[in-house]
């Protein structure tokens, strides 16, 4: 794998990143978001240090578009959700990254916890918060990567 460009500081420029990735490919990382308020929310990371979506090269937007269909296939396979959202929005972490938000009109319960969309079907609300002890998180990731499908 090439050694990509990365910016000192910058946390998702981290060779290891916060949370359990799932997917690696040569220019992108899949893993999910350290913020569970919406159960299976996804991060796509972007290898090299770039800030601005429109300067991607064809080949990111090529394998991002493969990873993009291969995270919803498996969210939509372990957690059922009944919409999803995307968006890059770069107002934390300014260092190009997808999130894959997968919406719900009823709970779900997962790993022994309650997850519910209280905006569902309208915007989601990026401010809210909820941390998943390392446990949980693996939990998710694991469901994620099973072939089988179907939540924990």
């Amino acid at each position: 794998m090439a050694v990509a460009e990365v910016s000192s500081g910058c946390v998702l420029c981290s060779t290891r990143l916060a949370s359990p990735v799932i997917r690696e490919t040569p220019l992108w990382r899949v893993a999910v978001n350290l913020n569970q308020s919406l159960l299976g929310k996804l991060i796509v990371v972007l290898r090299r240090h770039e800030e601005a979506v429109a300067r991607l090269t064809a080949d990111e937007w090529s394998e991002l578009h493969g990873l993009l269909i291969w995270s919803t296939e498996r969210v939509k396979s372990a957690l059922a959700p009944d919409r999803f959202n995307y968006a890059f929005l770069q107002n934390q972490d300014r260092h190009v990254h997808l999130h894959v938000i997968p919406r719900y009109a009823t709970p779900r319960h997962f790993a022994g916890l309650d997850f519910i969309d209280p905006e569902f079907p309208t915007h989601y609300r990026p401010d809210v918060q909820r941390w998943l002890g390392a446990d949980t998180m693996n939990a998710v990731a694991a469901a994620l990567t099973d072939e089988q499908g179907g939540a924990a």
